[in-house]
C-alpha cells in the first residue's frame, strides 16, 4: 500500500487595492494515481505539520497571512502552531454545539483570527457570528437577493467580508460595489475579454517583442537590438542572468553575451516573464503565479521517464498566463505568435505531454486533486510525493529569484 502524502496548493486572496494580503493553503492528501479524502483530520494535520515544521509558514506565505480550514477536531484541539499569521478557517459543514462554541472561545482568547468560510447565515449559523473576524461568501452559491441579505446583515457587526468564487473581472467589480474587503477566486486566470478594445502601446510592445521571441527563424542580433530598445529590460535581464538562478562562473556584461552563452531558448523563456512584468499595471502576485507555474511544469518535465525538453514545459507554463497580462483571449494573442503547432495546442487544449502536465499543475494550483490525471503521471513516473514537491520547490526558487532581480514580494 502507498503512503499516503500531503499535497499542498496555495490561492491568493486580494484587498481592494488588489494587493495580495494573504493565501489560503488548500488542504487534502493523496496519493499515487488517487485523490484520497477519506481522513479530513489526517489530511489537515499533516500539511499543517508540513507547512509550519518541514517547510516553513515563512517560505509558503513570507510575512502574509496563511488561511488554513479546520476540522471540527481541530478546532476543539488546536495545534501549538504561531498565531500570528495564521488564519483559522471554520468549514461550513460543521456541526454547530457547546462543544464547538468551546472550542472557538479558547482559540479567539488565544489569539487567533476566526473566518467563516462559505457561510451561510441561519438559525444554526448564527452564534458562529459572535466568534468571527471574517466572513467568507461563496459569490457564485448565494443569489443576488441571498448576497444582499447576508451583506445588510453582516457589515453593521463590523466583520471582515471576504467573496470567494469570484471569477471575472465583472465579479469583482459587483463585489467591490456590495461593499467587499477582501477577494479570492480564479479573476486572475480568467481575464476580461475586451472585445473590439485597442491593445494599449505598451502592451503591444511586448507582443512585438513576444513575437519576435518566437519566431523560429530570429537572429540573436534582432534579439539584442530588441532587447536594447527597453533599458529596464536589459537592465533586469543581465541582473538575473549574473544572479545565483544560473551560478555562471564569471560575470556577463553585455546582452549579445547573455544571448550566446545561454542560448536562445533559454533567454526566450526569462525575457517573456520580465516583458509581461513591466507592464507595470499588473499585481505582482501574477508575475509570481505565472512564474511559479512556469517552474512546476519545468521541474515535471524533468522527473519524467521520457525524453522530455524541460525549456519547452517552461514555455507552456508561461505563457499560459499570457491572457492574464494582456486582458486578451488567449487565442487571440497567440494567433500573433510564431508558437510551433504542438506549443498552441499544448495551450489552448491541453493536448501533447506539455499540454497534459500544464492541466495538471493549473488543477494543482486550485486544489482540485480529483481532476488531477493520475494515471497519466503514473505512466510517465511521476509519483504524488514528486508533485507536491515540485510545488513547493517552485515556490521557494521564484520567491528566491524574484529577490535577486529586484521584485519585492
Amino acid at each position: 500500500m502507498s503512503e499516503l502524502l500531503p499535497l499542498l496548493a496555495r490561492q491568493p486572496i486580494f484587498n481592494r487595492s488588489m494587493q495580495v494580503v494573504a493565501y489560503e493553503l488548500l488542504c487534502r492528501s493523496g496519493s499515487g494515481n488517487l485523490a484520497s479524502f477519506t481522513n479530513g483530520d489526517s489530511a489537515s494535520s499533516q500539511v499543517l505539520l508540513h507547512t509550519f515544521t518541514d517547510l516553513s509558514l515563512e517560505k509558503v506565505v513570507g510575512k502574509l497571512k496563511a488561511y488554513i480550514n479546520f476540522t471540527r477536531t481541530l478546532l476543539i484541539t488546536p495545534p501549538p502552531f504561531d498565531r500570528r499569521q495564521m488564519v483559522v478557517e471554520v468549514l461550513e459543514d460543521q456541526v454547530v454545539d457547546q462543544a464547538l462554541l468551546t472550542g472557538l472561545t479558547q482559540l479567539r482568547s488565544e489569539g487567533y483570527t476566526i473566518a467563516l468560510d462559505d457561510f451561510v447565515l441561519t438559525e444554526q449559523t448564527r452564534p458562529l457570528l459572535e466568534y468571527a473576524d471574517i466572513v467568507k461568501l461563496d459569490v457564485l452559491q448565494l443569489s443576488e437577493a441571498e448576497l444582499l441579505d447576508h451583506i445588510e446583515h453582516l457589515k453593521p457587526l463590523g466583520l471582515t467580508l471576504l467573496a470567494e468564487k469570484v471569477e471575472t473581472y465583472e465579479m469583482l467589480e459587483r463585489c467591490r460595489a456590495l461593499g467587499f474587503d477582501l477577494f479570492q477566486g480564479y479573476f486572475l486566470a480568467r481575464p476580461k475579454i475586451l472585445s473590439g478594445h485597442k491593445i494599449s502601446e505598451s502592451k503591444q510592445a511586448v507582443l512585438q517583442l513576444l513575437a519576435a521571441l518566437h519566431d523560429p527563424d530570429v537572429s540573436i542580433l534582432r534579439v539584442e537590438q530588441l532587447l536594447s530598445q527597453d533599458p529596464v529590460l536589459s537592465y533586469k535581464l543581465l541582473r538575473l542572468v549574473n544572479s545565483a538562478a544560473f551560478a555562471l562562473p564569471r560575470t556577463i556584461e553585455s546582452l549579445r553575451q547573455a544571448i550566446t552563452l545561454l542560448g536562445l531558448d533559454i533567454i526566450k523563456n526569462w525575457v517573456n516573464l520580465l516583458a509581461m512584468a513591466n507592464l507595470g499595471n499588473k499585481p505582482t502576485e501574477l508575475s509570481v503565479a505565472a512564474l511559479t507555474r512556469a517552474r512546476m511544469c519545468e521541474t515535471l518535465a524533468s522527473a519524467m521517464q521520457r525524453e522530455a525538453r524541460q525549456d519547452a514545459f517552461f514555455t507552456v507554463g508561461l505563457l499560459s498566463t499570457l491572457d492574464a497580462f494582456m486582458d486578451v483571449p488567449l487565442d487571440v494573442l497567440l494567433g500573433n505568435l510564431s508558437l510551433s503547432p504542438e506549443l498552441s495546442e499544448a495551450l489552448l487544449r491541453h493536448q501533447g505531454h506539455e499540454g497534459r502536465i500544464l492541466d495538471i499543475v493549473e488543477h494543482y494550483e486550485r486544489g482540485a486533486w480529483g481532476a488531477i490525471d493520475w494515471s497519466y503521471l503514473s505512466s510517465v513516473g511521476i509519483t504524488a510525493s514528486q508533485l507536491s514537491q515540485a510545488y513547493l520547490e517552485a515556490i521557494q526558487w521564484v520567491s528566491d529569484t524574484m529577490d535577486q532581480i529586484g521584485i519585492k514580494l
